[in-house]
């Protein structure tokens, strides 16, 4: 029994293998082991293929993304989550905590065992440590995620094979940052750069990304807690790293806002690095679409067989407010109050009262399949989902920059590169999505170019409350924010603000267009929606945000560890503070 578990990671790695590639030529699962499984330059690739298909897991991109209600959307209260979307989850969580725990471990695994075998490969040096940097950029983005979900968690160097030294203490944060950050680091000096062909995998910009993401978090959460230097290195850090991306002019930002994500405009010169799905019927799709999409005016079987999606992930009403009035574009690409028509595939608005959820609509597609999809396949899409775009590395910069040396022209003209996309608008209108657009410039100009002297930018104070705001019309639904304010330890007092504002403009006379409230210090947008209407009858909004208000607290800023990984092993020790 015990040679059979010996080898179960092995055999499960050649399955995923013999999945992934026709590379793999078969091997008896008696004979599974690293020695007949790695001895290739084409067994070394379709290894990678399997550490690349760990991102595709329901607890690592493929499902639990926007899960966690942020400021920007949250999930319905019908959506199986365990109480994730209303913090009320446990450590006996199986819907998100879990999946999340587990999956991520999967990839580690994985990438593990191909970091540890494809050196002993007899193949072309250079592909060989290419390869096994890839394997490293992947273990480095899952402990990422992990450490940031988690906390300290065991940090496994190499795959787990047997029974053997299963139970593995916690390991400290601080440990693991230097260990990613030097499997980065091997990265940026063996990943190959963008080229044909190499969409979906790790880059040396992916790496220099990263990088400056992990950065530019642990510098946040140095000054968040008043550490160290409060993160002045890392800040410098993340601005040299994200600043060599945008000197090396590989990337760019799509003309129009909505192109970044259509299926339709795949593996664009924005993406960095995005998880890759195709559908339908092969098992590597995804539901983001799903549940990040628009719904038809249709109900159950027929409103999915029109393309419409269940909107399960649900824009917070009040996220509109965090645009200025001219950035129509983005505003209503990402919280789009629109229903696709069944019977024609064309779209209305929702009414200015209607009182259903708005959809967190950035990924989808019109329709989001067309009639021949097969309705078994209903959560099974090819939408890729974007692990870093260009757009972030102009954020990570102004914002590195700015908590360095305070405002500075420089980092001002890489916001402006976001403002100035903004702009474009598509003459047919944002929700005509038809290939390619005709663009043109808002005549407004409501997004004119910030300068140093400009009141949004002109402190060091100001220019971080821009950022707090920018990432989030940039950024939103896309599984940043929550990553974001727990950064910033603004999670409880994010949430609770804006359900504060939330009520006391549910109070005011319905009016077309408001004024921005005292406490919100970006302008608003014009919308048409009547709030007191649309709050106060809306689908129990108010009374679904206020429970989240009262159950959010401090500790949320982590998961819990899933229990039943505390049951069995031992070593784990005391769940995260809040969970015991």
């Amino acid at each position: 029994m015990k040679n059979k578990i010996k080898y179960l990671g092995y055999i499960t790695l050649v399955t995923v293998f013999v999945a992934c590639s026709n590379l793999l030529e078969e091997v008896p699962l008696s004979q599974a082991s690293p020695e007949n499984s790695f001895q290739t330059a084409a067994n070394a690739q379709a290894a990678i293929v399997g550490v690349y298909s760990s991102l595709q897991l329901p607890g690592v991109y493929g499902k639990c993304q926007g899960l966690l209600s942020t400021d920007e959307n949250n999930a319905g209260a019908k959506v199986p989550v365990g109480g994730v979307n209303l913090y009320t989850f446990t450590a006996d969580n199986i819907e998100v905590v879990l999946p999340m725990w587990r999956d991520h471990f999967v990839g580690i695994n994985r990438a593990n065992l191909a970091i540890s075998n494809i050196p002993n490969i007899d193949m072309d040096v250079t592909e060989r440590n290419s390869l096994v940097a890839e394997a490293k950029f992947i273990k480095s983005l899952l402990y990422f995620n992990l450490i940031r979900y988690y906390g300290d968690v065991p940090y496994k160097a190499t795959e787990t094979a047997s029974l053997d030294n299963l139970n593995i203490p916690r390991t400290p944060v601080a440990v693991i940052y230097e260990n990613i950050i030097k499997d980065l680091e091997y990265g940026v000096e063996n990943l190959k750069v963008k080229a044909p062909g190499l969409a979906g995998h790790a880059t040396q910009d992916a790496a220099k990304t990263l990088l400056a993401s992990i950065y530019l978090t642990r510098g946040s959460m140095a000054k968040r807690d008043a550490t160290g230097d409060h993160g002045l290195t890392d800040f410098a850090l993340a601005a040299k790293y994200a600043k060599e991306v945008m000197d090396a002019n590989r990337y760019s930002l799509c003309d129009y806002f909505p192109d970044a994500f259509t299926v339709q405009n795949k593996n664009n010169n924005e993406i960095i690095f995005d998880v890759q799905f195709k559908s339908p019927g092969l098992g590597v799709g995804n539901t983001i679409a799903i549940n990040m999409g628009l719904a038809s005016d249709a109900t159950g079987v027929n409103n999915l067989l029109a393309g419409g999606s269940q909107g399960s992930i649900r824009a917070n009403p009040y996220h509109q407010y965090y645009y200025e009035a001219a950035d129509s574009v983005r505003l209503q690409w990402t919280d789009a109050r629109i229903k696709i028509v069944a019977a024609t595939g064309k779209f209305i608005r929702l009414s200015t009262v209607d009182k259903e959820p708005v959809a967190a609509a950035k990924f989808r597609r019109y329709p989001v399949h067309d009639s021949s999809f097969p309705l078994k396949a209903q959560g099974d899409y090819d939408v890729n989902w974007p692990v870093f775009r260009y757009a972030e590395v102009l954020l990570i910069y102004a914002e590195a920059l700015n908590e360095t040396n305070g405002p500075s022209q420089e980092a001002i003209n890489a916001l402006n590169q976001l403002r100035s996309r903004a702009r474009n608008v598509n003459i047919g209108g944002v929700h005509r999505d038809v290939l390619p657009r005709s663009l043109t410039l808002q005549k407004s100009t409501g997004l004119a170019d910030l300068t140093l002297g400009n009141p949004l930018v002109s402190t060091q104070a100001a220019f971080r409350d821009y950022i707090f705001y920018e990432r989030s019309r940039e950024l939103s639904a896309e599984g940043k924010r929550w990553f974001d304010l727990v950064r910033w330890g603004t999670l409880k007092s994010t949430l609770r603000d804006m359900v504060a504002k939330m009520t006391a403009k549910s109070l005011e006379t319905p009016v077309v267009q408001w004024p921005p409230l005292p406490a919100i210090t970006q302008p608003v947008a014009t919308t048409q929606v009547k709030w007191t209407a649309y709050w106060n009858g809306g689908s129990g909004q108010i009374v679904e945000w206020n429970k989240i208000t009262g159950n959010v607290q401090d500790f949320h800023m982590l998961f819990p560890i899933p229990n039943s990984e505390v049951l069995a092993n031992p070593s784990i020790g005391e769940n995260n503070p809040g969970y015991n």
